[in-house]
């Protein structure tokens, strides 16, 4: 009974952490989204026919980019529990089945050295995105920027896969050990019943025999008071 409890709450821990591990998924898949639009945006930068306007589009789109990639991170929390930075929280599954820490690899935006004018670190911006083309030291910066940017979220797409399976393996075992824990309590309890039922019978036979003895010795008496009044 205790192990079949112990599965119980170790199984909504596992729905628990499914969700959360789901919605990292999501999110992950979003951010993915996103790099492949920042490296179509380079792409155009580097052409030497954009003009100032198309540039300055590059830059806006870049920028939005960057800060909803921001967003996605921060707000990848359950529970208030930010997933995304590299600590996560650890779920339990009782006795049975271990623990499983829910995290991914902390995610930021890349920084850059920008050497337009004076060398000045900062993270990359939809600025760098659209002068790329322009800026050939830039431009080799931005690609470097641009492939650290892919490995992270690359790796947090692993990670978030991984997630998935270990959590779903895990649920699946412990389904079948629960259901067998159950089976095995039910099968306890039909022995247990099928004993009663059989105590049962036999004390009500015992119960008839001795009515049957009763009667009989009853029987008996009132014969011989008769052949005695007679």
């Amino acid at each position: 009974m205790a192990e079949a409890a112990s599965l119980k709450v170790g199984l909504k821990n596992g729905t628990e952490a499914l969700q959360a591990v789901e919605m990292l998924n999501n999110d992950v898949s979003q951010l993915n989204d996103i790099v492949v639009r920042l490296e179509e945006l380079y792409a155009a930068g580097t052409n030497g026919f954009a003009t100032t306007e198309d540039r300055a589009a590059i830059d806006a789109e870049a920028d939005t980019l960057f800060t909803e990639m921001t967003r996605i991170a921060t707000d990848a929390k359950w529970k208030g529990n930010t997933l995304t930075d590299g600590t996560g929280v650890t779920v339990g599954f009782g006795r049975n089945a271990g623990t499983i820490a829910v995290e991914l690899t902390a995610f930021a935006i890349p920084t850059i050295t920008d050497t337009a004018s004076t060398p000045v670190t900062n993270a990359l911006t939809g600025a760098d995105i659209a002068r790329a083309g322009a800026d050939l030291p830039t431009s080799a910066n931005v690609v470097t920027a641009l492939k650290s940017l892919k490995t992270t979220v690359d790796a947090m797409a692993v990670e978030a896969g991984a997630l998935f399976n270990t959590v779903t393996n895990t649920m699946t075992h412990m389904s079948s050990l629960s259901a067998g824990y159950q089976l095995d309590i039910s099968s306890k309890m039909d022995v247990d019943f099928a004993g009663e039922t059989t105590e049962l019978a036999k004390g009500q036979i015992l119960a008839q025999a001795g009515t049957a003895m009763l009667a009989q010795a009853n029987a008996q008496g009132q014969g011989m008071l008769a052949l005695i009044q007679s």
